[in-house]
């Protein structure tokens, strides 16, 4: 099901006309903010002699790039309606809770506080060292009289240097910025996520910025077909990951000429199973359109919404999703329990939105065809009213309690 996409504000502009400016003129030194947390800024290598500057510590120099760049504009324009824009706005939701929430009593810890009151810093550069899809870590920024602050705690994503000869930009743009959003939520929003945490969580992390470049994708910012990306824009990869996720390929391999469902272990730790999930959640009505109880919210609009105004309203369903998303995860994470796959992702969900347990189960469960339920799961090739009926049995058994969504004789944990 496809949501009705919310039109972002323009406001975000101006304030990155200050933030820009701001940073360019060296205003920010050592620790200090390159800018307002609720904002982002675009920057570029600083260059000497055609090599990136590097900063006293080798960290490389960065500076402003200029609202009126033919480079910034597509960004802008992103960033101002569109897809880009409700997931950039996901990422302020996201430090949000980190600044705001506590679960159980417990707060974030001061560096991950701290890296939430940086904006969103977008790097245009695709050499060296700045080759990650996702984020990085450490720079330093251009003062006015040439010097360079560097700040070794930042993190940034790498975008592409040249947006024009980009076709599938959004879906560029949304996989990396995706990317960067679920790095920083299995780290529990610190800037430097230790090696253990990224690796236990890599499928999530792939799966989720998966996810967010399918649905940028599909992501309708006008009218009639030149509402989406054309079909044949991007790259092969990008193209294909759109229709294996579309049409749930990822549950099953190819043998003896006709479709076999995997097992439940690989299905785990594949990404673009955990993105078939994700992307069919954030789609789902009876998940986006739900809204959550009042105490979801609360780090995210406390004193920001009217009395008798719904904060599942003022956010829409695309962002009213990532809002449940996010706090699903990071209070997860905050109460020592971290997701490292799908299953656990789920059960998280669950555990905070009992009203949506069954549905998000539903989900689930029709997804991967009962494979972390029943042994062998359900076949992919039986009649498909059958099939149905069995899964939606499941489905409900493990609502109900009376069988885990982890079966121990199916997956190894």
């Amino acid at each position: 099901m496809r949501m009705a996409p919310r039109k972002a504000s323009r406001r975000a502009v101006p304030l990155v006309s200050v933030c820009l400016l701001a940073s360019g003129a060296g205003c920010h030194k050592g620790a200090d903010p390159i800018g307002l947390p609720d904002s982002y800024v675009l920057f570029v290598p600083a260059t000497k002699d055609g090599q990136v500057r590097r900063g006293p510590t080798g960290l490389p120099v960065l500076e402003s790039l200029a609202l009126d760049d033919s480079r910034a504009v597509p960004y802008h324009k992103l960033f101002s309606v569109g897809f880009a824009a409700e997931l950039l706005r996901t990422d302020y939701l996201r430090k949000q809770f980190v600044r705001d929430a506590q679960v159980g009593g417990k707060a974030f810890g001061v560096d991950a506080r701290a890296a939430a009151d940086q904006p969103t810093v977008f790097v245009l550069a695709g050499e060296p060292p700045f080759m990650p899809p996702g984020a990085g870590l450490g720079l330093a920024t251009l003062g006015f009289f040439g010097g360079a602050a560097e700040r070794p705690d930042a993190s940034w994503i790498a975008v592409p240097p040249s947006p024009d000869s980009d076709s599938a930009l959004a879906q560029t743009l949304s996989g990396r910025l995706g990317r960067a959003v679920a790095t920083a939520l299995a780290a529990g929003g610190a800037a430097a996520p230790t090696a253990a945490t990224s690796t236990a969580a890599s499928v999530l992390i792939d799966g989720y910025a998966q996810a967010m470049e399918v649905i940028a994708r599909e992501w309708r910012t006008g009218d009639g077909p030149r509402g989406t990306l054309a079909p044949d824009a991007g790259t092969e990869a990008q193209r294909d990951l759109f229709a294996a996720v579309r049409q749930n390929r990822f549950v099953t391999t190819t043998g003896a000429g006709r479709p076999q469902l995997r097992s439940a272990a690989e299905m785990l730790a594949d990404p673009g199973v955990a993105a078939t999930v994700i992307y069919r959640m954030a789609q789902a009505k009876g998940v986006g359109h739900r809204v959550a109880p009042a105490d979801v919210y609360k780090p995210f609009v406390s004193d920001r919404v009217p009395a008798g105004v719904s904060p599942a309203a003022v956010l829409g369903p695309f962002r009213n999703f990532q809002a449940k998303l996010i706090a699903a995860w990071e209070r997860a994470v905050l109460s020592g329990h971290p997701p490292h796959d799908i299953v656990d992702l789920v059960q998280a969900y669950a555990a905070i939105l009992p009203a949506e347990r069954g549905e998000v189960i539903r989900l689930f469960v029709v997804t991967t065809y009962g494979a972390t339920v029943k042994p062998g799961g359900v076949s992919v090739d039986g009649d498909s009213k059958a099939v149905l009926a069995e899964l939606t049995a499941l489905a409900a058994e493990v609502t109900a309690g009376r069988r885990p969504l982890r079966a121990p004789a199916n997956v190894d944990k």
